[in-house]
């Protein structure tokens, strides 16, 4: 691409997107409340970079925005979001949540427009930066622990408690609460440990952030924060035995990831073993669980929001078809409470009924057709990434990199089943920083750029 951002210009978008970046998971930092809508600040910031862009734009003549594959798909998407909005029995709160999805896609247009501008420069600014702010997030989560055992209650943005009387903290970072920071993090944790376990050369401290965003995830006492780590280590035995099965041999980082490997599992016996003897010492620890004969009331809630959500999607042809509208499903049981036994008095309670499950959740609200289109979305981007993963020509610190944006788009699905909403904001700017590295490296590899192709040399 032959269009390039200047010097002074580059910098204008890259403040406001560094911001947008390291706050993206702001659920209770600087937001806006516009009837009962939230407005977060990293949407605030995304409004600035599309204003600076138009004006970008209207002094350069030379106008040209890359397409991608996946935009098909993304646009039709939007659109059958919009369409459903007419079946809502809350039609106001579908056409905000389209809205954002518009807006959502519009911030992947400019994510993969800024990565192919300057060659690999931005692109290279945009993955560190990103793959950073989860270390970033997890030094404030420390301090909030931290500083939590010090002072108490005064500590910023701290929402919930693990142990009152001993001043220990759940750690939230900037989101509503743990298990939203889980979510969010997991993503990171992933990512970093791809990055860790192949040894990528593309950024520096691997092993030391790693440990940080791990140990913080695992101190946010998260249930959810528990899975996806069992999760990621799963992965990584696999990957121990895997490639020892392959090359007969083991590399540096599999030797050690099996030590700590080990050590985690002595720890973890150990603990249950201990907890197991005095389980009312550590009732506090599996509350919402049932485990211990704790109340079950977050297993249970969630559990119970999934199944009226698939309720919703088969109650009639036209919600199997179309849906009920982007956040309608909550709508939907109260406009029929005789059905769900959900009863509102206004509107706060319309906005507050939310499905948890993302699966259950776009069956109820975009119907088996826009369904269909973000699977067709998902899979897209997956099988780019993973044949970019596989493409013998690219050079493999790109090859890692697009592994682990794989896993961690991968792991935010899985758990994004138990929990929240598909218009996180970090989901989406995960998927769009996806897609402007999968957009600049096949555009890169179809011209033969030498940064991202393997020598022939290095072949032999």
């Amino acid at each position: 691409m032959k269009e390039r951002v200047s010097k002074y210009s580059n910098y204008i978008f890259k403040i406001p997107l560094l911001l947008v970046i390291v706050f993206i998971s702001g659920d209770i930092f600087l937001n806006i409340q516009i009837s009962r809508a939230t407005m977060r600040f990293s949407h605030i910031l995304f409004i600035v970079i599309f204003i600076l862009w138009i004006i970008y734009f209207i002094f350069n003549r030379n106008i040209k925005i890359p397409l991608d594959r996946s935009y098909i798909p993304l646009m039709l998407f939007c659109f059958i979001s919009v369409l459903s909005s007419l079946n809502s029995a809350f039609p106001f709160k579908s056409l905000v949540y389209s809205f954002w999805t518009v807006f959502s896609s519009l911030t992947i247009v400019f994510l993969v427009w800024f990565a192919r501008n300057n060659r690999l420069n931005n692109l290279n600014w945009l993955l560190k930066i990103y793959f950073y702010s989860y270390y970033v997030i997890a030094i404030f989560g420390l301090y909030q622990i931290l500083l939590a055992f010090l002072i108490g209650k005064r500590t910023l943005y701290l929402r919930q408690w693990l142990y009152h009387d001993y001043n220990l903290a759940r750690i939230n970072g900037f989101s509503f609460e743990p298990s939203y920071f889980a979510t969010y993090m997991l993503i990171g944790c992933f990512i970093w440990f791809i990055l860790w376990i192949r040894n990528n050369d593309f950024i520096k401290y691997r092993g030391i952030i790693l440990s940080t965003v791990g140990i913080v995830l695992f101190l946010s006492s998260s249930r959810i924060g528990w899975i996806g780590i069992i999760f990621i280590i799963a992965y990584g035995v696999v990957e121990f035995f895997g490639y020892f099965f392959i090359h007969k041999k083991f590399t540096r980082q599999n030797l050690q990831f099996f030590i700590y490997f080990l050590m985690g599992v002595l720890f973890v016996a150990a603990a249950i073993i201990y907890i197991s003897t005095n389980p009312e010492r550590f009732n506090f620890l599996f509350q919402g669980t049932g485990l211990f004969n704790t109340a079950d009331a977050s297993y249970s809630m969630r559990f119970d929001r999934t199944i009226q959500t698939i309720r919703v999607f088969i109650d009639k042809p036209i919600n199997i078809i179309l849906g009920v509208g982007p956040g309608g499903a909550g709508a939907y049981m109260v406009a029929n409470p005789e059905k769900f036994h959900i009863y509102a008095s206004g509107f706060a309670k319309l906005w507050s009924t939310e499905p948890n499950a993302i699966g259950a959740e776009l069956l109820a609200s975009v119907g088996i057709i826009g369904f269909i289109i973000f699977a067709w979305f998902m899979i897209n981007i997956f099988k780019r990434l993973w044949n970019l993963y596989r493409n013998n020509t690219l050079v493999s610190r790109y090859k890692t990199i697009c592994l682990a944006l794989f896993w961690g788009l991968a792991i935010e699905l899985i758990i994004l089943q138990l929990n929240q909403n598909y218009l996180r904001p970090y989901l989406w700017l995960h998927i769009g920083i996806s897609i402007a590295a999968i957009n600049t490296l096949e555009y890169l590899l179809k011209n033969k750029t030498r940064s991202v192709i393997i020598s022939n040399e290095q072949i032999k």
